[in-house]
């Protein structure tokens, strides 16, 4: 009851509050404007981070009360460090931000998850597995940020990934954790109806620093916290495609003799939308990517088997490379798809 609580209220506010946060992000100039590196050609409300941020802690709120039981230590470090890469995102929405110091934040973020205590499970050595830990969940934040570039990607994306952790989370007990991880996915559904096809309302640095960090953590504990074996490789698996994503684009850039952190349309889905001519069906195809990168996690976590740990990693190994090989070659497009 409490999981289904959690999911649902989280939903509804968002659909009735994400109306009420354009308004506001109008009223206060929280706006995205159009650049030659972007999509949209008109400004557009930049406080779906914000929206999708208390409309999960309301639902997760409610749904512990509903059932009379205290947080949980991993939701409520999970929640903090949300709160830190909200408020850093926020800032650099509205103001920009070094990306040193925009870096030392995202790091604080990923220490706060880190004294769950949960990385002396990775076997890795407490050193050297807080240091993997850390290096991961800062990559795949910026690897979120990256991909939050075409309008519900990260949304979609994020809401069918932490549903599939929750998964992970109600199979060791952690349903404090996993009601977290549903109110995100909940208050993510809810959001889309005005961010996809057509977008009212973005999530902006906020909502995907917020969502990458979210993503990263639960990969943490629940590799953390799966039985030693092959089963670990379950949920890196699950987020391959943002890894792929950033890798395809640092690597490119970096051969063009162009700055990374600099944006523009030069990502994965952007070359493929110039292929299949639409915007909407590459994300829905994206999304359904994801949704067999999360099947494919949870069997390689659950077998915990060297034969289907090895087949899955190396079939989507061999996708996501032949995809890079094909798409890097396709030439960056100046305007938008039609």
């Amino acid at each position: 009851m409490m999981l289904a609580v959690a999911f649902g209220l989280a939903l509804l506010l968002a659909l009735a509050l994400t109306p009420l946060a354009v308004r506001l992000a109008w009223a206060v100039g929280y706006l995205d404007h159009p650049e030659a590196r972007k999509l949209h050609t008109s400004a557009t409300a930049l406080l779906g981070g914000v929206v999708v941020f208390l409309c999960a802690l309301t639902g997760w709120g409610v749904a512990r009360l509903v059932v009379g039981r205290g947080p949980e230590r991993e939701a409520l470090l999970l929640l903090s460090g949300a709160v830190v890469v909200l408020t850093l995102g926020l800032w650099d929405d509205r103001h920009g931000m070094n990306p040193l110091v925009k870096l030392a934040g995202q790091v604080l973020a990923g220490l706060l998850i880190l004294a769950t205590g949960r990385l002396a499970g990775l076997g890795l050595g407490p050193g050297l597995g807080t240091a993997f830990a850390l290096v991961a969940l800062v990559a795949l934040m910026n690897a979120v940020n990256f991909l939050d570039n075409m309008n519900g990607m990260v949304g979609g994306l994020a809401a069918i990934t932490l549903a599939a952790f929750s998964f992970t989370s109600v199979a060791r007990g952690a349903y404090g954790l996993a009601a977290a991880q549903l109110a995100l996915a909940g208050a993510c559904a809810g959001f889309l109806p005005y961010n996809f096809p057509r977008a009212r309302i973005f999530l902006g640095d906020a909502g995907s620093l917020l969502l990458g960090y979210s993503l990263g953590a639960s990969a943490v504990l629940a590799c953390a916290a799966a039985p030693q074996g092959w089963g670990r490789l379950g949920p890196p698996l699950m987020l391959a495609y943002p890894a792929f994503d950033m890798i395809f684009v640092v690597v490119n850039r970096l051969r063009e003799g162009r700055k990374i952190y600099v944006g523009g349309r030069d990502h994965s889905n952007h070359r493929l939308a110039s292929v299949i001519r639409c915007p909407t069906r590459t994300v829905l195809l994206m999304w359904s990517s994801t949704a067999a990168l999360c099947a494919s996690g949870l069997a390689v976590l659950w077998l915990n088997r060297p034969g289907p740990s090895l087949l899955l990693w190396g079939l989507w190994t061999i996708l996501l490379s032949w995809s890079g090989l094909r798409l890097s070659s396709i030439p960056v497009q100046r305007t938008s798809p039609s």
